[in-house]
């Protein structure tokens, strides 16, 4: 039980602890509120451990001890603040306080380690200008480089197929969406074909079953009048209903229809073909 205490009172501070950027955050967040001494602690303690990993990161850390130091009252303030101020300008030569939430006084004694200082940070000013370029430089050439590669890609790529589809007036008239596929209206298509092919058969059953149901004489038996005439309803209604479906999609076919269409895919296309003997209907296929 001892051991599981001890090993519960080791673990819980690992968990608990913040990571870096958490504390400089909780720095940030004293410093804004005017608890400059406990704020001061924590970014003194992270910029000793070395533990931020970005300059942004350490230009912060950097300015909230100064800053600190400087509003103190610590025997030695101007000169921690002015070596924390240099930290902060080795890093960024060109970085500005900001006047609305900095003293003035602050600022100028800013600007005044920097002014004194402006021969040493003249080399660093410049170093940083040519990686800037240089880096500029690396993303333009990744830029190309990329552009490059999809032109090339695109200039591997088969052309684009275009044809000149003609399309035939007669389709428009013919049942199960041959108008609609011909127009490229596939889902219209794919629908009036399922309506007028279940309406049809199930119209054509029941034609079947009411005939089948007669006896020798063409007549129906008593018992049987009753189920001829629900099956003679739903012929009629489902007949209805292809006939309907028809007459809809001829009239959306023709609203659609274009004498000539340029394709740029492969497609199957309805064909008509007119002769002296007579007329043939088939399909095409382009690639």
């Amino acid at each position: 039980m001892k051991r599981l205490v001890l090993l519960v009172l080791f673990v819980f501070p690992l968990a608990a602890a913040a990571s870096p950027p958490e504390e400089l955050r909780r720095a940030l967040d004293l410093f804004e509120y005017g608890e400059y001494e406990e704020a001061r602690r924590i970014a003194e303690s992270l910029l000793a451990r070395n533990v931020l990993a970005t300059d942004e990161q350490l230009i912060d850390a950097n300015r909230i001890v100064a800053l600190a130091y400087l509003y103190s009252h610590h025997p030695e303030r101007l000169e921690r603040a002015q070596q924390y101020f240099l930290q902060l300008l080795s890093i960024e030569p060109d970085y500005r306080l900001d006047p609305f939430f900095t003293p003035p006084a602050a600022l100028e004694f800013f600007e005044q380690v920097r002014q004194e200082n402006e021969e040493r940070l003249a080399p660093i000013r410049e170093q940083r200008r040519l990686a800037k370029q240089a880096r500029a430089a690396e993303e333009a050439a990744r830029r190309r480089f990329l552009e490059e590669r999809a032109r090339e890609r695109e200039s591997r790529a088969p052309p684009t197929v275009r044809y000149l589809q003609k399309n035939h007036v007669a389709l428009v008239f013919l049942p199960f969406g041959a108008g609609q596929f011909q127009n490229g209206d596939r889902t219209a298509g794919i629908a009036l074909a399922g309506i007028q092919l279940a309406a049809g058969l199930t119209s054509l059953g029941s034609y079947l079953v009411v005939e089948n149901l007669k006896n020798d004489n063409g007549r129906y038996d008593p018992p049987q009048i009753r189920t001829a005439r629900t099956f003679d309803t739903i012929k009629w209604v489902s007949g209805g209903i292809f006939y309907a479906a028809w007459l809809y999609g001829i009239l959306d076919a023709w609203r659609g229809f274009q004498p000539e269409v340029l394709l740029e895919a492969p497609a199957i296309a309805p064909e008509v073909s007119v002769s002296g003997d007579g007329a043939s209907l088939g399909i095409s296929l382009r690639f």
